[in-house]
């Protein structure tokens, strides 16, 4: 991840590590750029860049053994696959118990080869999946991009600027379609 070190002495705040770390006096400043740099690179590339817990809540499981499409990409592990089932009760899935395919852009999620899915509940939300998706670090040509928007913001707070608005750093598309999904449809 991003540190506020690290943008700090990208924005020639501090020329040394302790430098920067001392300095805190545009700390929220700062780590709102990187909250939003992050975000308007996972917008772009429509990929999770950030690594964290993602939550995804199903009306019923696939027929049979048929997979499951996760909406983030990429997916490190699942954390947890509880639901109802027909009975009214909370079951949970072991891990053990199915197959995670990092393969496709969006990872699918089934049971392990020769089984099927249970029987859930008919009733809406009866699925609940957590995953962890994202990168564990963020990629380097990735850090750069996410650097040239928090120094492009920072040096351009304002909607209206006089000489006019400047655009997103040229660098950052360049550097981003790499990790870009394109989608059809």
């Amino acid at each position: 991840m991003l540190t506020l070190t690290r943008a700090k002495l990208h924005l020639r705040l501090a020329i040394t590590a302790e430098d920067a770390e001392a300095y805190t006096d545009e700390d929220a400043i700062i780590q709102g750029l990187i909250d939003a740099a992050y975000r308007h690179a996972e917008h772009y590339t429509q990929a999770t860049l950030l690594s964290r817990t993602q939550t995804l809540v199903l009306d019923a499981f696939p027929v049979g053994s048929g997979k499951i499409e996760l909406p983030w990409t990429p997916v490190d592990a699942i954390e947890s696959l509880d639901y109802i089932d027909p009975d009214g009760n909370e079951q949970s899935l072991d891990a053990e118990t199915l197959r995670l395919d990092t393969r496709p852009i969006y990872p699918t999620l089934a049971p392990q080869w020769g089984t099927q899915w249970p029987r859930a509940t008919d009733e809406p939300e009866c699925i609940t999946l957590t995953a962890t998706a994202g990168y564990a670090q963020t990629p380097p040509d990735v850090e750069v991009a996410l650097l040239l928007l928090v120094g492009h913001w920072y040096e351009n707070r304002e909607s209206v600027a006089q000489g006019g608005l400047q655009e997103v750093p040229m660098g950052v598309p360049m550097l981003l379609d790499a990790y870009r999904i394109h989608a059809v449809g």
